[in-house]
């Protein structure tokens, strides 16, 4: 690795022991705001390779928001959470310079996304210098990636809407396209409190019909 990137503070989080602490510190995140600020805790002891984090929330299944963490210019911020880049991570896996995006846009910094489960996935903006040290920083950091992705959807959830666990019996067997009747059969209870549970379902996700939001469910991992 290059002596330009690896500085004493990025050699050390290379380390066994570092990257366990790193780890541990992500898993103990609470909250959108410990989110943010582990991320600017990573940008600063690991400068300059890793410079940000770009979050995606699956609003539907074919929505997808993008949030960025980590300071960058107006320029740069506008590229990552573009509709080019969105697409990029949905669906490749590949590091790409910025570059490749625009010609205005530095080639030594580079997208790389991770995929991390069903809907959940996330990239993050690497700054490297020689291009042979793509390879080795790229893995080195889509193991970190995994966990922010982990953690950004374990935070994310609590801001979802509180489906109870009845609720959730109900929405996943209409999942399984059983009828209010033979979910009640299923469940051990009438018809009309399926009905009830489901239609609070539709009511807490702000949808037309159970099938809308058993589709909000699934995309976010409620079921």
């Amino acid at each position: 690795m290059s002596s330009a990137i690896m500085t004493q503070a990025t050699a050390e989080i290379y380390t066994q022991t570092a990257f366990s602490e790193v780890v541990s510190k992500i898993d103990n995140v609470k909250n959108e705001t410990e989110f943010r600020n582990l991320v600017s805790e990573l940008q600063a002891i690991s400068a300059p390779s890793f410079l940000a984090f770009i979050a995606f929330d699956h609003l539907t299944p074919t929505s997808i928001e993008s949030k960025l963490f980590g300071n960058q210019s107006s320029a740069i911020n506008q590229l990552l959470l573009s509709e080019e880049v969105r697409e990029h991570c949905n669906n490749e896996s590949s590091a790409v310079s910025l570059s490749q995006f625009g010609s205005l846009y530095p080639q030594n910094l580079y997208i790389l996304p991770v995929h991390a489960g069903h809907n959940e996935h996330g990239a993050l903006l690497l700054q490297i210098e020689d291009p042979q040290d793509v390879e080795h920083l790229c893995w080195y950091w889509s193991s970190i990636a995994t966990y922010l992705v982990h953690a950004y959807i374990k935070i994310s959830k609590q801001r979802l809407v509180a489906i109870t666990k009845r609720e959730r019996d109900c929405l996943l067997w209409a999942c399984e396209g059983k009828t209010s009747w033979e979910i009640s059969q299923i469940l051990g209870v009438s018809e009309r409190t399926v009905n009830f549970h489901l239609s609070n379902c539709i009511e807490k996700t702000n949808s037309a019909n159970r099938l809308q939001a058993i589709a909000k469910c699934v995309v976010t991992n409620i079921i």
